[in-house]
């Protein structure tokens, strides 16, 4: 039987689950819903924005809460407590695996589909994330790669003052760009990140300045996912997974052909100098990320 859902959330995220929800046929989007009354009354996506104030006169089987922020999705729920809904049909799409295909995107089906070729050729070794943030990535790595150890490195405090620094000195745009400020990456924790996992078994938190978290670790991987943005921990993720990664593993750089954090494309540069090596790269057609090959 098909159910009736009401997104909350028109940002980013909530335009882009609504053609994942339409084409599973499992759910009938009726509304969205949003705390910005400027777009009460308009249509997103053809589907129409109301008040909060109006559930209750809605007929809907399943309130799905679609935002990153996860002070932003408490205060969604207790909003949603207030006007009477009963919580069993009220679901944070970020914390439950049901909805877990609703985010893939270009990249998420890159990690996927090598996961497939690591099961298939039988290939060894660990995996690992470096710039966690809440998981939301780290997940899905956790999902496909279900019998293998995965390391997850961030301070959960945001970039490191001295990185950071370093980056503003270089970088006029990013010195302008939101992500300097310090608390932008600060909203999370490892207690959040945890409960979003599949295999929570299978995961080792690493809290901490990268690699010192690191520390002691000497496993081989045929994964890592590197998402921390700036020059001085991209470079330093490099050097430091670049030898443990088994023959044809993939370290996966997120932000590679962004315009903000140029950092990324720089620390590949400097990396290739200092060993003397051309590494084969591969865009995996997402317009952000380059996937490095290990001959």
């Amino acid at each position: 039987m098909t159910m009736k859902v009401v997104i909350w959330g028109c940002g980013d995220f909530g335009r882009r689950v609504l053609p994942n929800l339409i084409m599973s046929e499992k759910y009938e989007v009726i509304a969205y819903t949003d705390s910005n009354e400027g777009i009460w009354g308009k249509n997103l996506l053809s589907i129409p924005i109301i008040a909060p104030e109006q559930l209750m006169g809605q007929i809907f089987d399943l309130l799905l809460i679609v935002v990153s922020s996860p002070s932003a999705a408490e205060k969604i729920r207790a909003e949603s407590l207030r006007l009477g809904i009963p919580q069993n049909r009220v679901v944070n799409a970020f914390e439950d695996f049901r909805f877990m295909d609703l985010f893939v995107d270009q990249r998420i089906c890159f990690i996927r589909g090598y996961a497939d070729w690591v099961r298939s050729e039988k290939a060894e070794g660990n995996v690992a994330e470096c710039g966690v943030f809440r998981g939301d990535s780290a997940k899905y790595i956790n999902c496909y790669f279900p019998d293998r150890k995965l390391y997850l490195c961030d301070t959960f405090e945001g970039f490191d003052s001295g990185d950071m620094q370093y980056e503003k000195d270089n970088s006029e745009i990013f010195d302008k760009s939101r992500f300097s400020d310090q608390s932008f990456f600060m909203e999370t924790g490892s207690t959040l990140v945890m409960r979003k996992m599949p295999y929570p078994k299978n995961v080792v938190i690493k809290e901490g300045y990268f690699p010192e978290s690191m520390q002691g670790v000497e496993d081989k991987f045929c994964f890592v996912n590197l998402d921390m943005d700036l020059y001085i921990p991209m470079l330093n993720g490099l050097r430091f997974f670049w030898d443990k990664m088994v023959d044809n593993g993939c370290i996966l750089l997120h932000d590679y052909f962004s315009g903000v954090f140029k950092g990324v494309k720089q620390a590949v540069e400097t990396f290739e100098k200092e060993r003397e090596i051309q590494i084969k790269k591969m865009p995996i057609g997402d317009g952000c990320s380059m996937a490095l090959l290990k001959d």
